[in-house]
């Protein structure tokens, strides 16, 4: 199966009878779609367009059935596609209908290249319309085999573009394993008197599963529920693995790269901040949350924290032969010590102080907490991670990533300064940044529970 099943293939046609038989096709094969008529009356808002398109049919001609020079269907055209297409729009593949060969250079040369380059699609399949329908309208009397022909070609396509296809598998292997754990855990409509109040009994008995009875007794309905959706999740991770390792691809292939040239493609450290890291900085409460402090009555504490983790920048066989030369000790340590000094105030220049939120998710979700439980840290440039102490177990070091800036960074967590603030206490000079995801997460708490639960035994040597 190529062709997404979750809803993501899109038609955009202003007559529906011409588009009939195709949605017939789609559905044939529980493809489902999203149609537009071309109307803009009746086009998702521009904020309100998050059904990402993976396959979009257009029919070039929104106007009628009358032929129309090129500026005319380009001015009805562009705007349509704006509100269907957002700029954040995954990648996609674009099937349009045509009748003559200019419309070709209007959309692929043109609109796509000009007008909406942000929205361009990764690949095209043009069509003479007049292979599908006649002058008036009406279907050719070879209609069914264009379309089957259609689809061939469309198949082809996303299959020769390996990546996209194999993430489109992904997509339909979500959904299968999100059809399958509702199936799982609900029984079928007919198997109980009353599927409703079983229903009810079941997504009570996840919340309580996964935030406790005392929790649950004191949550609203609306958190109730978004602790049995986390249950579901949990249930749904699971099958989407087995699903994942077992499921047959289709056309397997070793996915080349023609230009080496890494300056090309994103950078490993942007990737790394998408693995790392989650956009959501909100509530700051939340763990993983990390939270950048503004506050210069409290740049002194940090300072400490840095000055623990900073090693000595330059030692004496560091340094050339003409600094050293005919310096006494008194001198060279007061050299050395400038250049520590430097050095500081040179990362410090660019640097974050941040705190991470450290609280175990089971007490927040469950509201077990009096008290946040964090981490200090920095984020300084990734070139200045020769002049930190990376020995300590009481640091933590990420790999390095990238912000918005292009820059490589590391975040660094000292676990001597891990503390608890008030529950809801003052967010006066707190900016919050970005969310460390689960699987980091929990690396930083298992090294953190591993420094303060280092207890040692007792016994005799009998050296």
């Amino acid at each position: 199966m190529y062709l997404p099943i979750n809803g993501r293939v899109t038609i955009i046609d202003d007559q529906i009878e011409q588009a009939e038989t195709l949605i017939k096709v789609l559905s044939k094969r529980q493809i489902p779609i999203t149609y537009f008529s071309g109307e803009l009356e009746f086009l998702p808002d521009s904020e309100d367009n998050f059904n990402d398109t993976r396959i979009l049919f257009l029919d070039i001609n929104l106007i009628d059935n009358s032929e129309h020079e090129i500026k005319v269907l380009k001015a009805s055209l562009v705007p349509v596609l704006k509100k269907v297409i957002s700029k954040d729009n995954f990648p996609y593949v674009l099937i349009y209908w045509s009748r003559h060969e200019e419309h070709k250079e209007l959309i692929e040369n043109d609109i796509f290249e000009n007008d909406l380059n942000d929205r361009k699609p990764i690949a095209y399949i043009s069509s003479h319309k007049s292979s599908f329908f006649n002058l008036d309208g009406t279907p050719t009397e070879n209609y069914e085999n264009e379309v089957s022909t259609l689809f061939t070609k469309l198949e082809d396509l996303i299959k020769s573009n390996h990546a996209f296809s194999y993430l489109l598998h992904w997509e339909n292997q979500v959904h299968f394993s999100t059809d399958k754990t509702l199936q799982e855990v609900f029984s079928p409509f007919h198997a109980y008197n009353n599927w409703t109040d079983n229903a009810n009994h079941l997504i009570n008995k996840f919340s309580i599963s996964y935030s406790g009875k005392s929790t649950f007794k004191e949550q609203s309905p609306s958190d109730r529920i978004k602790a049995a959706f986390n249950t579901f999740s949990n249930l749904l991770n699971d099958t989407i693995e087995k699903n994942n390792n077992s499921s047959v691809i289709n056309n397997p292939t070793e996915l080349s790269v023609e230009n080496s040239d890494d300056s090309n493609y994103e950078s490993y450290y942007s990737i790394n901040k998408k693995l790392m890291f989650s956009d959501d900085s909100e509530p700051i409460e939340y763990p993983g949350a990390i939270i950048e402090d503004v506050n210069p009555k409290t740049e002194k504490v940090f300072e400490e924290l840095f000055f623990s983790v900073f090693n000595r920048f330059i030692e004496e066989e560091k340094l050339s032969e003409d600094e050293i030369k005919d310096l006494s000790k008194n001198k060279l340590n007061k050299l050395i010590r400038q250049k520590n000094s430097d050095k500081k105030a040179e990362i410090k220049s660019n640097w974050k102080r941040i705190y991470l939120t450290v609280t175990p998710l089971c007490d927040y979700v469950q509201s077990k907490y009096e008290y946040n439980r964090c981490v200090k840290g920095i984020i300084i440039e990734s070139n200045y991670l020769e002049y930190i102490d990376t020995k300590s177990e009481a640091i933590f070091i990420t790999p390095k990533f990238s912000l918005d800036d292009g820059i490589s960074y590391v975040l660094i967590l000292h676990f001597r300064y891990f503390f608890t603030s008030n529950k809801g206490g003052n967010l006066k000079n707190l900016n919050p940044l970005f969310r460390a995801r689960q699987q980091l997460l929990a690396e930083i708490q298992s090294k953190l529970s591993r420094h303060i639960s280092r207890q040692g035994i007792l016994f005799l040597d009998d050296r």
